[in-house]
């Protein structure tokens, strides 16, 4: 059995994925200058907004406003990502796209949630490795890929380890390695998605340097930075895009990054170890696109999944990202490809939970 899990033929190639599920309580069913900004946005929304049909037969939709279920909790990676694609978003459909965070279950929650919905394009969810995860454990009486189509992948992002500043064990990976060995399930560490993909980072990282780490679970980033920064964990892990700002502001110190190489082209993470210099067989991305419910209209999903592409090639999103260094790894994937790329997470997700 791989350790690793190919995420993408071309580029997402270089990431690898090991990766509870709550009862779904329903079964598979049916932005230059500011006036050229203001401009481009208003033609882009002309342009979207006429999905042909056939010839010249004007798509109907939306009609009103569209929701995006993040089923994650506020301030995570999960939760910029969804509030930055809604924003995007909001330059080319002239409806409201409304966030909602609906956390729970490691996205079992928010899932449930949608597949209670109409399949009328209306209601999106954003997804991540975690939904293919709690499949794969059956512990899911669905099939994720059957109930859900794909609209396309907007993120693809790193995952890191970081400390307090304050840490009195260790301050760098080394001393944390070794603190860890002489102190079996001492050494805590905070995410999100409890039985989801930051639970079985943490295991899959700690099996692969030989320790023992104890997970704790929060309901959302900003819990889980909190408990860092007050000392209730030892450890913060999660996507580089979600704790860089605290990096910056010198509030906690990065130890590791779950990758291949040093990222050298970020300046606060270029002298951070990655895990494959120091012989931890163990590299981890995540990736975060956009689904609607199996049924609905396809000329709705190519819509959506124009819009979405439209996003990710717009200049704003261009600016966004070098800040935040949310694209290092071009993150864009077409509803095809991303299908496929559900698949094949999933075989091998069930491969890994079958040992």
């Amino acid at each position: 059995m791989k350790e690793e899990v190919l995420m993408r033929k071309r580029t997402i190639q270089q990431f690898s994925v090991i990766c509870t599920a709550a009862l779904l309580l329903s079964a598979c069913a049916s932005k230059g200058s500011a006036p050229e900004k203001k401009q481009e946005a208003d033609n882009s929304k002309q342009e979207s907004s006429q999905l042909v049909s056939g010839e010249d037969d004007e798509l109907d939709y939306p009609k009103r406003a569209i929701e995006m279920i993040v089923p994650f909790g506020a301030g995570g990676s999960a939760d910029m990502m969804g509030r930055t694609v809604a924003q995007l978003m909001g330059n080319y459909i002239d409806k409201p796209i409304n966030v909602v965070n609906k956390a729970g279950g490691g996205g079992v929650e928010g899932t449930v949630y949608v597949n209670g919905q109409e399949a009328d394009g209306y209601t999106i969810l954003e997804i991540t490795p975690s939904m293919p995860i709690v499949e794969a454990q059956g512990r899911a009486p669905i099939n994720f890929s059957e109930c859900f189509v794909p609209i396309g992948n907007f993120q693809v992002d790193i995952q890191s380890f970081a400390i307090s500043k304050n840490n009195p064990n260790f301050q760098n990976l080394d001393e944390m390695l070794a603190y860890a060995k002489e102190n079996p399930g001492k050494v805590k560490v905070g995410g999100t998605s409890p039985g989801g993909l930051d639970d079985f980072i943490v295991s899959g990282f700690a099996k692969a340097a030989g320790i023992e780490l104890l997970y704790i679970p929060y309901n959302s980033a900003a819990e889980t930075k909190a408990a860092l920064l007050g000392g209730e964990i030892d450890i913060y892990q999660d996507k580089l895009i979600s704790f860089l700002q605290m990096i910056q502001s010198d509030d906690v110190v990065p130890i590791v990054t779950l990758y291949d190489r040093r990222l050298e082209e970020i300046e606060e993470m270029k002298d951070v170890p990655c895990t494959v210099e120091k012989g931890i067989n163990f590299t981890q991305g995540s990736w975060r696109g956009f689904a609607v419910k199996k049924g609905t209209p396809q000329e709705i999903v190519d819509y959506l999944e124009d819009v979405l592409k439209k996003c990710y090639d717009s200049e704003e999103y261009k600016e966004t990202a070098e800040k935040d260094k949310s694209d290092i790894i071009p993150g864009y994937m077409p509803a095809e490809e991303f299908g496929k790329l559900w698949e094949e997470q999933l075989a091998a997700f069930r491969e890994v939970f079958a040992k």
